[in-house]
């Protein structure tokens, strides 16, 4: 953990992810989440301008139509997009591990079966599967009022359809890491030696793939952020969403937990317009966060390739090592050929 964290790489992704999040989750601790809004501006003539306003009439990143601060927007937004993105991937992680080892120890017979399924269904975009298991939710449930939910109620959802749709597949790779490390030669040496199932998972298998797992939970976490992005431009906002009237009393479409998605599909009609900045804030805080883990991701490969190394013999401790001219001599070879004499 230490080598981790003096990782440069490591620690910077760290920093903006963890710094963002504790921002956001300190702002409703003594804010409660309020946002600051502007009032109207005026025209030399007196007439009104309407919003929204740019980043010189209030920065750094200016006002949305209702007026809003858009800094603190994406700022409460933080706590919901980071913290179901770091939640999905662990509800992804987690039992797949579980069903990884279910298959490569118990179901090693219809492993093949299974995987010609799961690789068939992922030529299925992801992003529109997830899409058409939550458009009722925001649609069908909300906005038509068939079916009513709680906030929560709809966040729980949204978190569970992302996390249960990758199972099958991260499953699937996580049983062919439990197989690349079962067929280690020292493996079969230690079932040899009469090595119990749980003997091999927790001594030999666990210390390789913790690591990989690691590494496979950034990833996670990167595909999670990018999903969760598609699916606000298409619609789908983590929370539903509510009607609101802006200062000119026009009814827009809002979601609730102002989540980063939820605001880059809401403001995504401003790209045709002369604001077109107010698209591309959502755009910049969800591409910082991607490549904060991606640095994060490096980071930890290169700690985990130096922990590789170290187990290995370089090539300058073979050069070190002195070589016999002889595959052996004897060391007193004399003093018993004298011995042997007298």
């Amino acid at each position: 953990m230490k080598k981790l964290f003096s990782n440069k790489l490591f620690l910077t992704g760290f920093i903006f992810i963890a710094g963002l999040f504790l921002t956001s989750v300190l702002y409703y601790c003594f804010k409660g989440d309020v946002i600051p809004h502007s009032g109207l501006l005026f025209e030399r003539s007196g007439s009104a301008i309407k919003p929204p306003y740019n980043s010189k009439d209030y920065p750094p990143f200016g006002t949305d139509n209702f007026g809003r601060n858009i800094l603190f927007v994406m700022i409460v937004g933080a706590k919901y997009t980071i913290g179901a993105a770091v939640l999905i991937t662990i509800l992804r992680v987690l039992p797949s591990t579980l069903l990884g080892f279910l298959m490569h120890f118990n179901l090693y017979k219809f492993k093949k079966p299974i995987e010609a399924v799961i690789e068939s269904v992922n030529y299925f975009p992801i992003t529109l599967l997830a899409f058409l298991l939550l458009k009722w939710i925001c649609f069908d449930g909300i906005i038509s009022k068939q079916i009513s939910y709680s906030f929560w109620e709809s966040v729980f959802i949204f978190i569970i359809v992302l996390a249960v749709i990758a199972i099958p597949s991260l499953s699937v790779l996580i049983s062919n890491e439990v197989r690349l490390i079962m067929d280690q030669e020292f493996i079969s040496c230690s079932m040899t030696l009469g090595a119990t199932r749980w003997h091999l998972i927790l001594k030999h298998v666990k210390p390789f793939l913790v690591p990989q797992l690691f590494i496979i939970s950034l990833r996670e976490l990167i595909q999670t952020m990018i999903l969760i992005s598609h699916l606000g431009v298409l619609g789908i906002f983590m929370g539903g969403v509510t009607f609101k009237q802006d200062l000119f009393q026009h009814n827009t479409m809002v979601p609730i937990s102002n989540e980063w998605a939820g605001e880059l599909g809401n403001w995504w009609d401003f790209i045709w317009t002369s604001y077109p900045w107010i698209t591309f804030i959502p755009v910049i805080f969800f591409t910082c966060t991607i490549l904060s883990a991606k640095c994060m991701l490096e980071g930890l490969k290169q700690v985990a390739d130096m922990r590789k190394d170290v187990d290995l013999p370089s090539k300058q401790d073979e050069k070190n090592t002195p070589k016999l001219k002889e595959p052996f001599c004897f060391l007193h070879q004399k003093n018993t050929e004298n011995q042997l004499d007298g």
